[in-house]
């Protein structure tokens, strides 16, 4: 199951993610300390996934935080028509859980879930993490809303995030 998937059902029913603990969902048991770093396009299409920095995110867990972080993109679709900055630093939280975000002037969105505290981590994590992935689109025989499935990106995601969020 993909949240990200462009005709998912429950993407118009969230507004927040304070929406998954209304509907009853018992999250303090699915999420604890654990990091999760997406890409996604102006068409809401997942770019990339990565969990962060090695914990294991499995089954329910993993749904929990797609649907925390798709919760959270419309938030980050407001304020980035309020703010000049493309980073838009924490726009939403999730018991102790902090959503960043930060948005590329081709609209591609970076969120992140996280619970570190130190935002100049994260903002120097999605400036690398910017510069990587400008390199990957650039490569001509990459399509722009394809997946990225490469080896190199992957643990040069996990290096950025090791350095930056640890």
């Amino acid at each position: 199951l993909n949240v990200f998937d462009r005709d998912f059902i429950l993407r118009p029913m969230i507004a927040t993610s304070s929406w998954l603990k209304s509907a009853g969902w018992k999250v303090n048991e699915f999420i604890e300390r654990m990091s999760l770093f997406v890409i996604v396009s102006d068409r809401d299409d997942l770019i990339y996934q990565a969990v962060l920095p090695k914990v294991s995110l499995q089954g329910t867990q993993m749904v929990v935080a797609q649907l925390v972080l798709n919760a959270s993109l419309d938030l980050v679709d407001q304020s980035m028509w309020l703010s000049k900055d493309r980073y838009l630093r924490v726009v939403d939280r999730f018991n102790d859980q902090l959503i960043s975000a930060f948005v590329t002037p081709s609209n591609f969105r970076f969120l992140l879930l996280h619970d570190a505290r130190h935002e100049d981590g994260v903002m120097w994590f999605f400036n690398d993490i910017h510069e990587l992935f400008v390199k990957v689109i650039l490569n001509p025989l990459h399509d722009r809303y394809a997946s990225i499935h490469s080896k190199i990106f992957n643990e040069k995601v996990l290096s950025l995030a090791t350095k930056h969020l640890s």
